[in-house]
């Protein structure tokens, strides 16, 4: 199987997630939306691989998100991560999806949502 041409990472942990810290933020629906742009061998578009994990370890700008694109350099064997944080509205979440479907530089839409990951 080729490469995902993105990784999609959805935090649910202590903090992102979770009614405890955001609780008008719907959090199942975020988690359903993302979830259903995994298609690993791009059937319906480009091959894309979600995984949800434990923590990013960025809990102060949850809910986060790291896309990972391995089409931004050549070769596509290194990502260019792109951290989103305070992915918590209905629209947010919707404009990460068509952004990951269409590929590119981050949308002005989601621009305020991008920081330094302390990973990345």
């Amino acid at each position: 199987m080729a490469l995902p041409e993105r990784d999609v990472l959805l935090c649910r942990d202590c903090c992102c997630g979770t009614a405890k810290k955001h609780p008008d933020a719907d959090h199942r629906g975020q988690r359903d939306e993302i979830e259903a742009l995994d298609d690993p061998a791009g059937r319906r578009g480009p091959r894309v691989r979600v995984r949800v994990v434990d923590c990013l370890d960025e809990c102060d700008r949850s809910n986060v998100v790291l896309v990972r694109d391995f089409t931004w350099f050549p070769g596509g064997r290194r990502p260019k991560d792109f951290w989103l944080g305070g992915v918590l509205s209905t629209g947010v979440t919707e404009a990460v999806v068509d952004w990951v479907r269409e590929g590119g530089p981050v949308p002005e839409t989601l621009q305020r949502h991008v920081f330094r990951g302390k990973r990345g």
